[in-house]
């Protein structure tokens, strides 16, 4: 992806009560296989509009909706991922959100649109390594094979019990996107299920 999410930087920790980074690896492991980074503090707005606001909203946001359920678009840092018939989360760089949010809700379509600033409440993970899809496998029900999804796909499911929305970026990068609550289980959860191939989780991008 020529716009990687992880380009965004800034912001605050969900993870304030972790010390980081941690290193868990055996003994036997020359270097972890895995690693995990938080993305601090990205603007993320939920967006509902009908299809025949799509065009005009995507103008607002400088980044074209996607068509398709359960894909990303994204353009000059900013991204759109859809998650319903008329659902989106919008993520932007830090500090914009706030006008983002006020942009759409005084412009035209204002009315036919739902824009609410969800930033505080989602925390966004980043994922990598040659052996993230078999951690993700460990608490993941969907079908994670390459060729299932991939590339600019995304997809509400559970992970270890907890609701996420999971971004593919590359192939052995993604994104998990969680509750700010539910942030340190998650991570918990990711230093436990990746000890078997090594987890290096850095203080965040």
């Amino acid at each position: 992806m020529i716009d990687t999410i992880s380009r965004i930087v800034g912001g605050y920790s969900a993870f304030n009560d972790k010390k980081l980074p941690i290193l868990r690896k055996p003994e036997s492991l020359k270097a972890p296989l895995i690693e995990l980074s938080e993305i601090k503090h990205l603007g993320k707005l939920n967006v509902r509009c009908r299809k025949k606001n799509r065009d005009a909203l995507g103008k607002l946001i400088h980044c074209n909706l996607p068509i398709q359920i359960n894909q990303i678009n994204s353009k000059a840092g900013r991204f759109a991922i859809s998650l319903g018939p008329d659902e989106y989360l919008i993520l932007a760089e830090p500090g914009s959100e706030n006008q983002l949010e006020k942009t759409l809700n005084s412009s035209d379509i204002s009315k036919h649109i739902s824009v609410v600033n969800v930033s505080d409440a989602l925390c966004a993970i980043q994922i990598s390594g040659p052996k993230v899809r078999d951690v993700l496998s460990k608490g993941c029900a969907i079908d994670l094979h390459p060729d299932s999804f991939y590339k600019n796909k995304a997809v509400q499911c559970d992970l270890a019990l907890a609701n996420i929305v999971l971004v593919c970026l590359e192939e052995n990068e993604f994104i998990c996107i969680c509750r700010t609550s539910f942030a340190e289980y998650i991570l918990d959860w990711f230093i436990d299920a990746s000890y078997e191939f090594g987890i290096f989780v850095s203080d965040g991008i």
